[in-house]
């Protein structure tokens, strides 16, 4: 894939759709409530990815979507990204993030009394929209999925701080956490357009290892992003204690010197204030040397590979998203789930 391709040439097939994803959102989260409307839209004046809606749209350009179910693929794409919000408003504030797209987190800005109510908010609005289509079996799917999603951030809690933490554990609580819905979402869409069970299934396997691969990229550039273009605070995962990947796999590598070393440097950064970006050094901490230890940490991970690691097991779950949609015929849609595996590799937001 070209590097130069961007999300909105690859989403060109759904863009109709996606463009009415946004006024879809807001008639679900609609209130009279001033407070709870000026934080929903201070949160969504900094548009995302799109993602989730994206796949829900794209699972039904698959097989083509009769008219009529428009409106309905349109507001559940709009309810699944409603959804996605409400947890990354809760993961903020576990996590005391700074930065969400590029702006300060409800948590930082209204404080996390009113973050915590605006979550609940966004999703009890969520599953209301996603009941409202009266679909049994989509909504079966959705709440079996939202049950994972929480049992991944509740694993992924438990795990904090746990230097034994194995690669296997760690792509459980991603599987679960993130690669669930995005597998949801497609296979909601494709519900929607009729395919058979098989049809189904292969997409609902796509979104996992696809989501997987996301996370993994995602957890990569916590340590290498641009925090400009990432949206994100670096070192954010680090700062609450969160072992990903990369750290995982450095823990494997190292002797038992460089582990207390490495170790001693996690526990500087757990719980700190968030590292505003690689390279500079941490609030209210002097540094040795013209370094920090996010630096340092960084530059271990590098020595030992682990970022090439990590980028390589991505790669091995984006091939096996690519090979789920081998059944399926040649159309735009298809095309634009090869480009969006792709992209995932690629990105750097």
């Amino acid at each position: 894939m070209k590097k130069e391709m961007t999300l909105d040439e690859i989403y060109a097939p759904v863009e109709a759709r996606l463009r009415a994803v946004p006024s879809a959102i807001f008639e679900i989260l609609s209130t009279p409530n001033e407070l709870a409307q000026d934080v929903i839209q201070y949160f969504f004046s900094a548009p995302g990815k799109l993602l989730r809606p994206a796949l829900t749209c794209l699972g039904a350009e698959i097989k083509g979507l009769r008219p009529i179910q428009e409106k309905r693929l349109i507001a559940l794409a709009a309810a699944f990204e409603v959804f996605h919000a409400a947890t990354l408003i809760h993961d903020d504030i576990i996590d005391s993030a700074y930065l969400r797209r590029n702006i300060p987190t409800i948590n930082v800005k209204w404080g996390p009394e009113l973050a915590v109510l605006v979550g609940d908010y966004l999703h009890d609005k969520a599953i209301g929209a996603i009941f409202a289509g009266g679909n049994e079996k989509i909504f079966s799917l959705f709440l079996q999925t939202a049950g994972l999603v929480c049992d991944g951030e509740i694993r992924e809690l438990k795990e904090k701080d746990n230097f034994n933490l194995k690669e296997e554990e760690y792509l459980e609580i991603i599987d679960k956490k993130t690669a669930a819905l995005l597998a949801c979402t497609i296979e909601t869409g494709a519900i929607l357009a009729g395919v058979s069970a098989e049809e189904a299934e292969a997409l609902k396997r796509f979104g996992r290892y696809f989501g997987i691969a996301f996370q993994i990229v995602d957890d990569c550039l916590d340590f290498t992003g641009n925090e400009e273009e990432f949206g994100k605070t670096l070192g954010a995962d680090c700062s609450a204690g969160v072992l990903t990947m990369p750290l995982i796999r450095l823990l494997q590598l190292v002797d038992e010197n460089r582990k207390s070393e490495v170790l001693k440097i996690f526990s500087a950064l757990d719980g700190s204030l968030p590292v505003r970006q690689a390279g500079t050094v941490l609030q209210g901490e002097k540094s040795e040397g013209g370094t920090n230890p996010f630096q340092v940490l960084l530059a271990m991970i590098r020595e030992y590979g682990a970022l090439e690691y990590s980028i390589e097991k991505a790669r091995l779950y984006r091939d096996k998203a690519r090979l789920e949609l081998s059944i399926f015929p040649d159309s735009p849609g298809k095309r634009s789930l090869e480009l969006l595996v792709d992209y995932v590799l690629e990105r750097n937001r």
